[in-house]
C-alpha cells in the first residue's frame, strides 16, 4: 500500500479522536504513535486536501491567530470514519524493515571491528534515550486516561514498543561483546605483527 494512503488512515485516526488542524495533527502523531509510526509532514497537508476533496474529512472551523493566520480545523466525516473501519479490518500488509544499522554490520568485515562497535555503542544510546521517553509516556498515559475505552488499545502499542527497545538493547550488549572480541583480536594479531 502506498505510503500517502496508509498518512490518511492517520489522520482519520486521529480525527475521530477530535477536529484538529495540520499542525495539531503533526503534534498528536508525534505524542502518540510517534514511536512506531512517521509521516512525512510534506505529505500530511496534500493529504488532508485531497481527503477533503474526496468527502473523508470537513473544515469544521477557522481559527484566527492574533498574527492574522488563518488555520483550518478538520474533523472526520461519516464516510471518512466508514473508511478508517474498513481499513482497520483489512490485514495488515507485510514489510521488510529497512535497517541501516544491520545493513553495515553484515558488511562490516570490509572496515574492521571498530566502526561497528561504534555504530552499536551509538545505536545502544539512543535506545536508552527512547525506552526512558516511552517509559515516561506510559506513565503518563496510565495516569491521565486511567478508565479510558481506548487505552488497552494505547497500551498495546506502547508495549509493543517498550518490549521491542529492550528487545534491541540485550541485542546491543550482545553485538557489543562479539565485537569486543573482534577488537582484541584485531589488536592482538597487529601487535603480534608489529613484533615479528
Amino acid at each position: 500500500m502506498a505510503r500517502e494512503n496508509t498518512c490518511q488512515f492517520a489522520i482519520l485516526g486521529m480525527l475521530c479522536r477530535e477536529p484538529m488542524s495540520g499542525y495539531g495533527l503533526r503534534q498528536a502523531i508525534e505524542r502518540t504513535v510517534g514511536h512506531f509510526w512517521q509521516e512525512s509532514y510534506g505529505n500530511l497537508y496534500p493529504t488532508l486536501e485531497r481527503m477533503e476533496a474526496e468527502g473523508l474529512v470537513a473544515l469544521d472551523r477557522e481559527e484566527h491567530s492574533p498574527g492574522g493566520r488563518v488555520r483550518k480545523v478538520y474533523r472526520v466525516t461519516a464516510e471518512g470514519r466508514r473508511v478508517l473501519a474498513e481499513w482497520l479490518r483489512r490485514p495488515v500488509v507485510p514489510h521488510v524493515e529497512r535497517n541501516e544499522l544491520q545493513l553495515k554490520l553484515f558488511f562490516g568485515a570490509r572496515v574492521g571491528p571498530e566502526a561497528s562497535l561504534e555504530h552499536v555503542e551509538r545505536s545502544r544510546a539512543e535506545a536508552e534515550g527512547l525506552l526512558a521517553a516511552l517509559r515516561l509516556i506510559d506513565e503518563d498515559v496510565r495516569r491521565s486516561r486511567e478508565g479510558h475505552p481506548e487505552l488497552p488499545y494505547w497500551h498495546l502499542s506502547i508495549r509493543a514498543g517498550l518490549l521491542g527497545l529492550e528487545a534491541h538493547l540485550r541485542w546491543c550488549d550482545e553485538a557489543q561483546e562479539t565485537l569486543q572480541r573482534l577488537v582484541r583480536t584485531t589488536n592482538s594479531k597487529k601487535a603480534e605483527g608489529g613484533v615479528g
